[in-house]
């Protein structure tokens, strides 16, 4: 754990590569570097390199602290790798508003290398969220003060969405916004925009953002949303994963969210090949050992009921932590 009070002032010695990173990047930064690379999460394919000006990094952390009323002096945790762009933002954020910095290395439980301070902004993902609430930790000894936690990167179960007596923000984004556009909170079904923000659809009903962080250009999403509100939207899932089963179209995300209700182990719902259904819906449950759940609920139509559990030992992860759906099938059904 470091605690740096100021990244405009002489670095210490990095001990660890997490170090090297942040100074490589903030130092780079202070030198004036004016373009950025950064690869996708690979959530939904290959990672893929963007290069990101300095002018939008600049301007999603203005809107951030615009938003969040960040003040020089405040504090921010990093714990998340630099070199995807929520990590980056982090020290954007710090860099652009002359906040003060705590550098934990990226663990599923941050709190626990640290003692009770003051921390006024933070982002995690979900699987961290998740852990720290599973380990008792005191949140209110650390975000008594908080103005804004933020958690991205993938969807936020229910079970998470519970009032903590501090600012927590579901938010979206993607390397392409340079980090979130829009945020939600616990007692929201929907996200609200940031300022500058502008959203549409296309054919597909999947969401277009224009923006200031976007050089004000159109970008196509791949996400499914229907549109509430000017500057608001319901966010239903991916394209990528719909699933076409007996001819009906099911959304992987939807299902889900009813059984991580119903468990805590790490899953997912696919479809496999099935000379019947074309694609057969099943649960995969991260698992050693067999896992009996109870599939059948109110809160689903019969197609969207999986027809089968499947257990595995461990699931493959992305580099930025994610769990990669496609691989993981792929390497069960080449097991068979």
């Amino acid at each position: 754990m470091r605690h740096l009070a100021s990244l405009f002032l002489d670095f210490p010695v990095a001990e660890t590569e997490f170090e090297q990173q942040v100074f490589a990047f903030c130092q780079a930064w202070r030198a004036g570097q004016t373009e950025f690379t950064f690869h996708t999460s690979g959530s939904t394919g290959e990672p893929k390199p963007i290069v990101i000006s300095r002018e939008r990094l600049y301007l999603s952390a203005k809107i951030t602290g615009d938003w969040l009323k960040l003040e020089k002096g405040d504090v921010a945790l990093l714990s998340l790798p630099p070199t995807y762009i929520a990590g980056a933002m982090v020290l954007v954020r710090a860099l652009v508003h002359d906040l003060a910095l705590i550098l934990v290395e990226p663990c599923q439980n941050p709190l626990s290398q640290i003692p009770p301070q003051d921390i006024h902004l933070a982002s995690f993902v979900p699987t961290q969220w998740s852990t720290m609430i599973e380990s008792g930790v005191q949140f209110s000894d650390y975000f008594k003060q908080a103005k804004g936690v933020l958690l991205g990167g993938a969807s936020v179960p229910e079970s998470l969405r519970k009032d903590f007596g501090f600012p927590v923000y579901e938010t979206y984004g993607m390397t392409e916004t340079v980090s979130h556009i829009a945020y939600r909170t616990w007692n929201q079904s929907h996200f609200q925009t940031l300022p500058g923000v502008q959203i549409g659809q296309n054919d597909e009903d999947c969401l277009l953002i224009c923006a200031p962080v976007t050089d004000n250009k159109w970008i196509e999403t791949r996400d499914v949303v229907d549109l509430v509100a000017e500057g608001q939207f319901v966010l239903k899932g991916r394209l990528d994963r719909v699933i076409n089963s007996g001819g009906i179209k099911l959304q992987p995300e939807k299902i889900e969210a009813v059984y991580r209700s119903m468990t805590s182990l790490p899953l997912f719902v696919a479809g496999i090949p099935d000379a019947f259904w074309g694609q057969k819906l099943v649960l995969f449950l991260e698992s050693s050992s067999p896992v009996s759940i109870n599939l059948e609920t109110a809160l689903l139509s019969s197609a969207e009921i999986p027809k089968e559990i499947i257990c595995l030992p461990s699931f493959i992860k992305t580099a930025s932590a994610k769990i990669d759906t496609s691989k993981t099938v792929a390497l069960y059904l080449n097991s068979l």
